[in-house]
């Protein structure tokens, strides 16, 4: 007698049905006639034998994998003898199956529901550091002076006091490009056929980078340069109106000044291509000696040649155009300023109290401390000799400057007082200075001092103190520093002097080599006047004593702004 099997259990909904009216109808009852013996079934659909089932369904059944072309929902085949037939819907990760012995029916867990989905997809979002709760907590920053904004301040709340400290482990230790988290389908293994390694993190300092990818730390002696087309200040012309005595790029764009003795400041859009000049200011009997942008690149301050009675200003509101003239009210009545300098970029020292400040150099050894708002002194320090030079500190709230006799000083902006005084040993007169700080390709920060000899020494400014003597010396120059320019990374220092003809050099810093690759002698220099680094693009701008503002591009700091 032939036996009938039912499958038992309630039938299930076809999920992925694209027919509404088969959804809602019951599942029809497998029937399978079967005999005694293990002989084959006569006229049994989808039969479970290798031959009848392909590669692909094969697959899906071992691996899990999705039939494409098998309906979802649909059946390979019957139930004969009492076994379970194979199903052509696809296998969800997770998914189990249970056979029951006595009954043959199958169960199979449950994919999970859209709901759950985006419960798991928001919780995994979610910051594991975030806590509501921090807003409702206050923290006393009495023995905190650091975190400190004001001197009165007492407490924050949580929020305030997290950002705090987030700020100033940046400010101290930098912002380290292996700790970044990786975009997704960007340089993963899975994007790669090639055999090599991944680049495991760390902290260490990298010392030579990928050639085809710009990434890592530049390579000593050599760059590679590219020469662009020149900034024209006078279009067609092959000399310039007036030497170029300022020259820099914006903190966070191409845009470059330039400005000399024929009392205009100008403004150009560099793209190496045309580079169109954006606008162009005149300063009635005002020779510019000066010129720099405030820390966030909002105005131009500017110094210069006055024939009036007392040291006289100028400020430019870049977006706007407007000049505005400011005579600072000091007690005492300085014939010129000269030694313009702004405090660090807030990029790179965010937080910082020189970002709101700026100095200049008076006479007698007066350093003029001024607000970037009002413009006006807020302090007044003294040295014991006129002064030549004065830089603010990336790391910490401080001023180094120095006079004529070669000392170095480090003021405090809070309190107003000397840290230290050292004496330059080495060098015979102090003509600038400049300072970078630590960072991913810097292991320290370099205060570098240029001379009247043409040295230029190396100190480590990361200390509470500097050492008596430089622990590096470059002298390849042989005449008066008068430039002295560190590219915003850290990696790479400009330094040259106008008194000999192509009197240039570019310095690897963390090694204190000198790029032997260029200049060549064929690189048309002339005596240089003004140097600067654009803050991306690798853009590398010389201005020169014929009124010519030459442009280059370094490809390594091109390719490590396009990362």
């Amino acid at each position: 007698p032939k036996a009938k099997a039912k499958a038992k259990g309630p039938a299930k909904k076809a999920a992925d049905s694209d027919d509404d009216d088969s959804s809602d109808a019951p599942a029809p009852k497998a029937k399978a006639k079967a005999k005694g013996g293990p002989k084959k079934q006569k006229g049994a659909k989808g039969s479970l034998g290798a031959e009848s089932l392909g590669t692909a369904e094969l697959e899906a059944i071992v691996f899990g994998k999705t039939l494409s072309g098998a309906p979802r929902g649909g059946k390979l085949a019957d139930e004969a003898d009492g076994e379970v037939g194979l199903s052509s819907r696809p296998l969800v990760d997770g998914q189990k199956k249970r056979r029951k012995k006595d009954g043959g029916e199958v169960a199979k867990a449950a994919s999970p529901s859209e709901d759950a989905l985006g419960e798991g997809a928001g919780a995994a979002g979610k910051a594991a550091w975030a806590d509501p709760d921090d807003a409702e907590l206050e923290v006393d920053l009495g023995r905190l002076k650091a975190l400190q904004r004001k001197d009165s301040e007492k407490k924050v709340n949580g929020e305030e006091y997290e950002r705090r400290l987030r700020a100033h482990f940046v400010k101290v230790h930098g912002n380290h490009r292996w700790a970044e988290e990786r975009p997704k389908g960007v340089g993963g293994p899975e994007d790669s056929d090639s055999d090599e390694e991944d680049e495991i993190p760390t902290s260490a300092k990298l010392v030579v980078g990928s050639e085809s990818t710009g990434v890592g730390a530049l390579k000593p002696n050599f760059c590679d340069i590219t020469r662009r087309k020149e900034v024209e200040i006078t279009p067609g012309a092959k000399k310039g109106p007036a030497v170029i005595k300022a020259l820099q790029f914006h903190p966070t764009s191409e845009l470059l000044l330039t400005a000399g003795y024929d009392k205009r400041l100008r403004f150009f859009a560099v793209d190496g291509e045309e580079n169109p000049k954006v606008s162009s200011h005149f300063f009635k009997k005002f020779p510019i000696t000066e010129a720099s942008f405030t820390p966030d690149g909002d105005q131009v301050v500017l110094i210069g040649l006055s024939h009036q009675i007392g040291a006289q200003i100028w400020s430019l509101d870049v977006r706007t155009g407007v000049p505005s003239g400011v005579r600072p009210q000091t007690a005492q009545v300085h014939e010129k300023f000269h030694g313009l300098t702004m405090g660090p970029n807030t990029a790179d020292s965010p937080g910082a109290k020189g970002n709101r400040l700026f100095s200049l150099l008076g006479d007698s050894g007066a350093v003029v401390v001024c607000d970037m708002v009002t413009k006006h002194p807020i302090r007044t320090l003294h040295m014991a000799a006129p002064g030549t030079a004065a830089v603010f500190s990336p790391t910490r709230d401080t001023l180094w400057t120095a006079d004529k006799e070669c000392n170095l000083y480090e003021w405090d902006l809070g309190s107003g007082r000397c840290l230290q005084r050292t004496k330059e040993a080495w060098a015979t007169g102090i003509s600038t200075l400049a300072i970078c700080r630590e960072g991913p390709y810097s292991p320290k920060s370099i205060l570098a001092v240029g001379t009247s000899t043409g040295n230029v020494d190396f100190y480590d400014a990361s200390g509470p103190k500097l050492s008596k003597e430089p622990y590096k010396s470059i002298d390849n120059l042989t005449t008066s520093i008068d430039t002295l320019r560190f590219h915003h990374s850290g990696e790479m220092l400009a330094y040259s002097s106008r008194f000999m003809k192509d009197s240039l050099k570019l310095v690897h810093a963390s090694s204190g080599t000198v790029i032997a690759n260029w200049p060549t002698d064929k690189t048309p220099l002339g005596k240089v006047t003004a140097v600067d680094f654009s803050r991306r693009a690798g853009y590398l701008a010389i201005g020169n004593e014929r009124g010519r503002v030459l442009l280059y591009q370094l490809t390594h700091f091109e390719r490590q702004a396009g990362r």
